[in-house]
């Protein structure tokens, strides 16, 4: 998404968490490409005074901010009877309080015609076994884009995608049972890959009439 949105002209400031020597490599090569476009930013999510240090930083360097992507998000497996509070606490702080949040906390800096784009997940609308509390802060993050679209209107538009098998497990095993399952539930019975995803993000930025969205791209999984 960074690419794509690189691609056509904006500048960015990405976050992330602790891959430095991924992001200081990829903010090296998009600003050979176009000078000082990058900008990057680490904070834990998962910590309020990492995530206020942060927007601190954001609207401090970048009073005009006209697009939000969240796409930071965790997924432990949490099996009824061994969840632990700890788990349950962080995945609710990085995939809905994170959100939220950021989007608080920078609104004052987004002109009229600015959007926000958050990433959902099919797994919000359809349960996954084992992973009770990341479909509930996924189904939190449709409300609140809902919610936020609402709120914020008509100033900025608010929108989600929620994909379903987009990409694989982490480690690229293509073969896992819990990726296996999706797809076999799947009716295109393959994985979306990121063009997907990201036909979606410029949908969404570029249809000046469409908030309040939730956009599925799941190749089916949510009729199946």
């Amino acid at each position: 998404m960074a690419e794509a949105l690189h691609e056509r002209g904006w500048n960015l400031a990405l976050h992330y968490h602790q891959s430095t020597a991924e992001m200081r490599r990829f903010a090296f090569e998009l600003n050979e490409q176009r000078p000082d476009s990058v900008t990057y930013y680490q904070a834990d999510l998962k910590k309020v005074p990492a995530l206020e240090h942060l927007l601190t930083q954001l609207s401090d360097r970048h009073p005009r901010i006209d697009l939000i992507v969240n796409n930071a998000a965790v997924f432990p497996q949490t099996p009824l009877g061994r969840i632990a509070t700890a788990t349950f606490d962080e995945t609710i702080a990085v995939n809905l309080r994170a959100p939220f949040m950021i989007c608080q906390g920078l609104v004052e800096c987004m002109p009229k015609g600015s959007c926000i784009v958050n990433l959902c997940d099919i797994f919000g609308r359809i349960p996954l076994a084992d992973h009770m509390i990341y479909s509930a802060s996924k189904a939190g993050l449709e409300m609140l884009t809902k919610s936020l679209a609402m709120e914020l209107a008509p100033r900025v538009r608010v929108n989600a995608i929620a994909p379903g098998a987009a990409l694989p497990p982490a480690g690229d095993q293509e073969a896992s049972p819990i990726l296996e399952a999706i797809l076999h539930q799947t009716p295109l019975h393959r994985i979306g890959g990121e063009t997907a995803i990201v036909q979606a993000l410029l949908y969404l930025i570029e249809n000046p009439y469409v908030t309040g969205q939730i956009l599925a791209v799941d190749g089916g999984r949510g009729i199946a």
